[in-house]
């Protein structure tokens, strides 16, 4: 598209404000579009209502200076809000609006099609996206959209060459081949099928939902072999759409500063995945040698499933520069990705010896001497990212448990004793506290006595399923096993509501052992990520767009 995909920022309405244009020109425009109605908010919590109320009214104080594309900008952006809180009607009137003011501007007339579809219009929504691909052949998800509405509506045929003219232009995307051969699939078109399923796979191999899809099309040509062995690598993983448009108008962006790198770190941080890439990509049209953007353009793709793009990015970005720390991190993360731990371990290495500062990869590299079992090096990593970073991600509980891991747990506990006389307000600390001072046999009578306290305080606090075990071990370690016992059932019941089977498993563990009186010999189950940290594996499409929790 001409212009840029991140369009949703809250501070751009802001910036509208200042823009002025002759009355004669506005009242021009206000012919042109509709009144948008106010909506009822009655069902909405009152900090929505307030959210809701304060934008229409930035809206209507700034829309009265604004003509043209500017005015339509201002539309489409008061018709996202509106769409995200679940008023398709009025957002459906805005972004009409916003395509009268602008008409040739294809971004409005697509959001349009995605409203009209959300309110079940597949007509209208067929004639917008039909509207939209004339105006920007080139921004796919326009032709997805138009085919899946041509699917439902019956017209096989017209969504297969759709997608098919698209193919020369676009062979790497995943998603498109995917497409394709699922429309072969109806067409009875097994062996074009199975062409396109497999291409699709080679490019996002992480997409198993796509082996479904193959086992049928090897049942249509009567392969049950082939069908069988597809069918026992199905899984649920679809391949990944980059849809920008439709992700900034459903998901409020935060407010971003700096340079474009780092709005998109800060839009990493706040987990909007395909809006960091957009961010990344716009950085690259400026500078394709972008060795920073490169890495970065290549963690993203890696974390989206798209191995064979960010095979391809991290491989330039050290063909440019390969003593950068950037680079090498990256190209350990694509490897990680992918399931090679070895080659990963060895660009960490790198990574680490490039930058000393550099904290994600001090992290990465820790978290693969863990798995190695080289626990004494891995606590090395940790201390230096505590250092580095002391409020990073879970760096004391995981300097501990690699201390714990490595028979120290004694010089573990010293070491979180000392960080407490600095930090005493802090929780998570603390509750590593807890955990060593309850399980170490080198712990004093006086730092148990110490642990009961601190971990009902913390319970008291925040009675999260962390805190409940904490607070077991705890229970536990001065030999009050039923109170040990009911902690640690509420923490279970805690991690079964939340459908975390994992967790769930490791505390029933620990269930067993305080049911047989037994004092777990570690703060975290031996099978904890702590201690067996697992692989960066790719997210699903809608994994993407969901934060994942932090657990302890």
């Amino acid at each position: 598209m001409p212009k840029s995909l991140i369009l949703f920022r809250s501070g751009a309405l802001c910036a509208l404000l200042c823009l002025c244009a002759p009355n004669l020109f506005a009242a021009a425009d206000d012919a042109l579009v509709k009144t948008l109605p106010l909506p009822d908010t009655a069902k909405l919590k009152p900090a929505e209502v307030k959210e809701l109320a304060d934008a229409r009214a930035d809206f209507d104080k700034s829309r009265i200076n604004l003509i043209g594309d500017a005015l339509a900008t201002a539309y489409a952006q008061i018709g996202a809000i509106y769409a995200r809180n679940g008023f398709n009607d009025i957002a459906a009137i805005a972004f009409y609006d916003a395509s009268q003011l602008a008409p040739k501007d294809g971004r409005w007339l697509y959001l349009r099609g995605v409203i009209a579809n959300a309110q079940k219009n597949s007509a209208a929504a067929r004639a917008d996206f039909q509207a939209a691909l004339a105006l920007d052949d080139i921004y796919l998800p326009i032709r997805f959209r138009l085919a899946d509405t041509l699917m439902s509506q019956g017209d096989v045929d017209a969504a297969h060459k759709l997608l098919l003219d698209a193919l020369p232009q676009h062979a790497d995307q995943p998603a498109l081949l995917a497409m394709l051969g699922r429309i072969e699939l109806k067409q009875k078109q097994y062996g074009a099928a199975i062409e396109h399923l497999q291409h699709a796979l080679k490019l996002e191999p992480q997409a198993n939902a796509l082996y479904t899809d193959l086992a049928v099309a090897y049942a249509g040509q009567g392969d049950a072999q082939q069908a069988s062995v597809a069918k026992a690598k199905a899984g649920p993983v679809p391949p990944a759409i980059d849809d920008p448009l439709v992700a900034g108008m459903y998901h409020s962006d935060p407010q971003l500063s700096g340079p474009p790198l780092q709005q998109a770190r800060q839009l990493l941080a706040q987990h909007a995945f395909v809006l960091a890439r957009g961010v990344v990509d716009e950085a690259l049209k400026s500078n394709a040698d972008d060795v920073e953007a490169l890495a970065l353009a290549a963690r993203i793709d890696a974390l989206l499933g798209k191995h064979v793009v960010a095979q391809a990015e991290a491989a330039r970005a050290l063909k440019l520069k390969p003593d950068s720390a950037s680079a090498n991190l990256s190209q350990g993360m694509v490897y990680e990705f992918a399931g090679d731990d070895a080659n990963a371990y060895a660009f960490y290495q790198r990574a680490v010896h490039a930058d000393p500062k550099q904290a994600d990869a001090r992290l990465l590299f820790g978290n693969a001497l863990m798995r190695r079992g080289q626990y004494a090096q891995a606590a090395e990593q940790y201390r230096q990212l505590a250092a580095i970073d002391p409020k990073g991600d879970d760096v004391d509980a995981r300097l501990a448990a690699a201390q714990v891991a490595d028979g120290r747990c004694g010089e573990a506990l010293a070491s979180v004793n000392a960080g407490l006389a600095k930090r005493a307000e802090d929780g998570d600390l603390m509750q590593v506290f807890v955990r060593l001072a309850s399980t170490c046999k080198a712990a004093t009578p006086q730092e148990r006595s110490m642990a009961l306290d601190y971990g009902k305080a913390l319970y008291k606090q925040r009675p999260d399923a962390a805190d409940s075990s904490a607070l077991a071990l705890a229970y536990a370690a001065q030999g009050k096993f039923d109170d040990a016992q009911n902690s640690q059932a509420e923490a279970i019941y805690e991690v079964v509501r939340n459908s975390n089977t994992l967790r769930a498993k490791m505390y029933r563990e620990t269930m067993r052992q305080f049911v047989a009186k037994q004092v777990p010999d570690r703060p975290w189950p031996a099978d904890h990520r702590y201690f067996k940290p697992p692989m960066l594996t790719p997210l699903s499409a809608p994994e993407a767009a969901k934060p994942a929790a932090k657990s302890h």
